[in-house]
């Protein structure tokens, strides 16, 4: 019996398979305002954004408050980091060490970072295989969520809908992350 004929299993990237019929669809309504006016401001500008607002349907725990990532090339980061701020948000420019520890989510969170190569995405909006990446690399960084509240939300997304596994893997590798538990993850679920 061939399953993929049958409908029953999908491809999902490089040797993976899922059960998951439908492809995961992001919700791009909440980094729609933000990504306007970046494109408007910086017409030619290369950039990528995700909110955690796109995961909040697929958390455990209810988010209140929520954090844009927008990530762009380092000589770039300095002028948006000023246009955001000056229209209203609170911005962080690549918090780390002990500013990382000062991180604090109010309103209108935006952390701005270098941008990483080869980045999955769309029209300069992250696909869900880089959010789940960053998410994980930001939990830890920023001290957003704990681990086990990670798996959950990547458990949820994982059978939400079906992403490629295959660039998920490839992005994380390239953010150097060690991918054994991930995919012992995503295995599981």
């Amino acid at each position: 019996m061939d399953f993929n004929k049958e409908g029953i299993l999908y491809g999902a990237g490089r040797g993976w398979y899922s059960f998951v019929k439908q492809p995961f669809e992001l919700d791009r309504q909440p980094i729609k305002k933000i990504v306007t006016a970046i494109e408007k401001k910086y017409p030619l500008l290369s950039f990528s954004i995700w909110s955690m607002e796109q995961l909040k349907s697929f958390a455990h725990h209810m988010l209140a408050r929520f954090v844009t990532f927008v990530y762009l090339d380092r000589d770039d980061m300095s002028g948006v980091y000023d246009f955001l701020r000056d229209s209203g948000y609170d911005v962080w420019l690549n918090p780390r060490g002990n500013d990382a520890r000062k991180f604090s989510i109010g309103e209108k969170t935006v952390v701005i970072r270098s941008s990483i190569t080869r980045e999955p995405l769309s029209d300069r909006v992250a696909n869900i295989e880089k959010i789940v990446v960053d998410f994980f690399v930001e939990a830890a960084a920023l001290n957003l969520v704990d681990e086990d509240e990670y798996y959950r939300t990547l458990g949820n997304v994982l059978t939400s809908g079906r992403i490629d596994i295959g660039a998920l893997l490839n992005y994380a590798k390239r953010r150097k992350l060690k991918t054994k538990n991930l995919i012992e993850r995503i295995k599981s679920t």
